[in-house]
């Protein structure tokens, strides 16, 4: 049975709908921002619960041979520690689409129905059961890499130069894999011996393996034991690429998940701010409209205790209803959020995930930061005498003594109407800045973010623009691209430069890219110390290196000091000759002498960076066709990569990745115009009778509509006023956390242009909020005004 007091709180509710209305929301926005807090959490565990589903890797050794019968692979399953051991061909070719060619990464799979290690499953159709079969990964769609579907036909470019067709049978992938497509190029899966076939391989090149105990000192004696076993199995041992490992609670992309999860944490606790500031306006405001109220229940015997109880239930009965729709809100949102973040950073969709800590903190802060906020002004309320409630009227009776009253009372330029509005938002100075900093919270968050968002885009268009080339070209099969190459490449219409270049990997406390150039390439370096290196290295093949900001950060590296790389072939002495400062790799690749690299590498020839005449599709499209033509005649069989493809690729990607950084700001927007909406619809209800007076008097609708519109955009636009510095500050914030995260300096931009676009749009939002408490207000009829209490 409910109890009086209860019922009283009920109708309290009930009599001022639009104001519980709001509140309701307002307390709903603060829970549904807490969902925020559980999305990194259920990544982590999420994807990390695929990978073990997946049977991803804990390590890849990556022998160019692997020529072992079966009874070699299973001594090789039954070294210390080994729980699982799959061997595949890895290979990169070219695949036709259209009327062009994609490079294209082929990942082979020894037996479809039997896989232990990084196992590839299907969402849709089947795996390969005959030869000439292939899985698509469901991230070539999604990320525009390739968009075939199944039962499409692609034709591969096999070693000796002629197209090899494939039918599509399956959609799906594996973590290990999917996790690449976004950042690289498409995946394809097929058998082991399909692969080798277009590759012209005579054997698999890899081996997959996933240790009993991950621990950093069981794996490294795993690895030991596993190269000593394969360097007595095959006397001419070689690798192709250094030793690959993860790490327990690792996964591909939880490096940069881990950097962008700091802007989750920041738009939930803005949000979280923003909401428990308006709720406290909010509680605050609820109580003082109740002033004469309170007094009069204390005129007839209401006890202080009775009183705050009364009203404490009535805002526990708000947050238990703004807690119910925050979680309604934030439980969807959050999911959405985290399946677009895991198919980002992890290169997979995961299902729908129940926080049962984003509810327990909902309920918190939903119930118990409602209370904490209203039980200051219930303290204030019974505090108050009888007399000092019954004679309030919602006037201050300090107004009109400070300089700004003043100030505003002599703003004879404006209207009359605008003039009593710009006078109205200084009559409660404290509430209206209180409501103007939720407001000025979202606009410094949009800001902020944007900020932000402009700094990674610029930065990222300059690492494309600086790595130079439009077309990169590479060995595939036969002749391999000597230094004779370069001439033949330029002869082509539509070819200004190509030089030669070569990737290579190295380990120093983790693995980077290198970079074997010529001493003047189409990089265009940047030396934040030391120098690049000169052609008298590279034709002496000289130990020497250039590293990325973050590599010397990372390994505490200066110029001048000597390091220790390991490489595929063993370890070799670098000397560091300069820091480079672009954020090419996001500052974490070195660069060499491209003759150092064929040395240590034991290679002759490499791939070549081709730029022409225009960045234009239609002439990198056409150039292409004339390198592979020209080169076929030469004797040459070459695969190529054009650039554009990859950035505009990339550019997508990141795209979507600020819209959704901006999307992720909008729930704080929304709690700053609830706020306006709560603030005007307070102080139409607060100055109720004077309305009435300002009709009987001879006021017209679009006066008292003036006159509240003028308050609620000054409010809005002090919010605006303090979102810039707030924005700045966040921004700020955040590319500090980004620069520790990444060891690598941004150029920071604050442009003024988005400032002027968050003034347009708090304008436009406002007046469109706005148009709900003017509407009440204007349909007052003075005598309804004057009686009202």
């Amino acid at each position: 049975m409910i109890s009086a007091h209860t019922r009283r709180s009920f109708r309290e509710l009930s009599r001022r709908r639009a104001r519980s209305m709001l509140t309701i929301l307002t307390i709903a926005g603060a829970t549904a921002g807490i969902w925020l807090f559980s999305i990194p959490g259920n990544i982590e565990s999420s994807l990390s619960e695929r990978g073990d589903v997946d049977g991803m890797h804990t390590i890849r050794l990556a022998p160019e041979v692997l020529d072992l019968t079966g009874p070699q692979l299973n001594e090789l399953r039954s070294t210390a520690n080994v729980a699982a051991l799959d061997v595949r061909t890895l290979g990169r070719t070219e695949m036709a689409i259209g009327e062009r060619t994609q490079s294209v990464v082929l990942v082979g799979v020894a037996d479809f129905a039997s896989q232990a290690v990084n196992i590839v499953s299907v969402e849709e159709g089947a795996l390969p059961a005959r030869p000439g079969q292939l899985v698509t990964d469901f991230e070539n769609a999604r990320t525009g890499r390739y968009t075939g579907a199944i039962g499409d036909t692609v034709a591969l470019r096999s070693s000796n130069g002629s197209w090899v067709a494939f039918d599509v049978v399956g959609r799906g992938g594996t973590l290990r894999y999917s996790s690449e497509v976004a950042e690289d190029v498409p995946f394809l899966y097929l058998s082991n011996a399909d692969v080798q076939a277009v590759m012209g391989y005579p054997t698999p090149n890899s081996i997959d393996v996933i240790a009993s105990n991950r621990a950093p000192a069981a794996v490294a004696a795993m690895v030991a034991d596993l190269r000593t076993r394969l360097a007595s199995a095959l006397p001419n041992l070689a690798y192709w690429d250094v030793l690959e490992v993860w790490e327990e609670g690792t996964w591909p992309g939880s490096e940069d998940f881990e950097n962008f999860v700091v802007l989750f944490y920041v738009i939930a606790g803005i949000a979280l701010l923003s909401a428990l500031v308006l709720i406290y306006t909010t509680m605050n405001t609820i109580v003082r409209e109740q002033t004469r109220e309170i007094g009069m229940m204390k005129a007839i015997g209401g006890t202080r205790r009775r009183i705050g109880l009364g009203y404490l239930r009535t805002s526990l009965l708000l947050g238990a209803a703004g807690t119910m729709l925050g979680i309604a809100i934030g439980f969807p949102l959050s999911n959405l959020l985290m399946s677009f973040m895991s198919s980002e950073f992890g290169g997979t969709s995961i299902g729908w995930q129940f926080s049962g800590f984003a509810l327990v903190l909902s309920l918190v802060v939903g119930l118990g930061g409602t209370a904490m906020a209203a039980w200051p002004a219930l303290h204030r309320a019974g505090r108050i005498t009888v007399r000092e409630a019954i004679e309030d009227h919602g006037v201050v009776s300090t107004y009109g003594a400070g300089p700004f009253d003043r100030a505003v009372a002599r703003a004879g330029f404006l209207s009359r109407r605008n003039q009593l509005g710009l006078r109205n938002t200084t009559r409660r100075a404290g509430r209206n800045l209180a409501t103007a900093i939720p407001i000025g919270l979202a606009v410094g968050t949009m800001l902020g973010f944007a900020a932000v968002s402009i700094t990674a885009l610029d930065e990222t268009h300059n690492s494309q623009r600086l790595e130079g080339g439009d077309i990169i070209v590479w060995n595939n099969g036969g002749r391999g691209l000597d230094a004779a190459a370069a001439a033949v490449m330029e002869s082509v219409p539509g070819v200004e430069l190509a030089h030669q270049m070569i990737y290579s990997n190295v380990e120093l406390g983790g693995e980077y890219y290198v970079w074997g150039l010529p001493a003047v390439s189409t990089y265009d370096h940047d030396i934040l110390d030391g120098r690049w290196f000169t052609a008298e290295e590279d034709e002496a093949r000289a130990r020497v290196v250039v590293f990325g900001e973050a590599v010397a950060e990372l390994s505490g590296t200066a110029v001048g000091d000597l390091v220790t790389v390991e490489t595929r072939r063993g370890p070799i002495d670098l000397e560091v000759i300069g820091i480079d400062g672009h954020l090419v790799n996001d500052g974490q690749g070195m660069f060499m002498p491209i003759q150092t690299v064929f040395d240590y590498e034991g290679w002759t020839t490499g791939n070549y960076w081709v730029r022409t005449v225009s960045p234009d599709e239609a002439t990198v499209d056409a150039a292409a066709d004339g390198l592979h033509r020209t080169m076929r005649e030469r004797g040459y069989t070459i695969g190529s990569t054009l650039r554009y493809i990859s950035r505009n690729a990339n550019a997508a990607e990141n795209r979507l990745v600020v819209t959704v950084i901006m999307a992720m700001g909008l729930p704080i927007v929304a709690i700053g115009m609830i706020g306006l909406v709560n603030a005007m619809t307070s102080n139409i209800l607060d100055r109720t009778r004077e309305i009435g007076v300002l009709r009987s008097i001879g006021a017209r609708r679009r006066d008292v509509r003036a006159m509240f519109r003028t308050e609620g955009m000054v409010i809005a636009l002090v919010g605006w006023l303090l979102g810039i510095p707030i924005g700045y500050l966040v921004g700020r914030f955040i590319m500090w956390v980004l620069e520790n995260e990444f060891h690598a300096a941004f150029d920071f931009a604050f442009p003024i242009w988005p400032i002027l676009v968050a003034l347009l749009a708090t304008i436009l939002v406002s007046l469109l909020v706005l148009r709900l408490p003017l509407r009440r207000a204007v349909r007052m009829s003075p005598g309804d005004a004057l009686r009202y209490e």
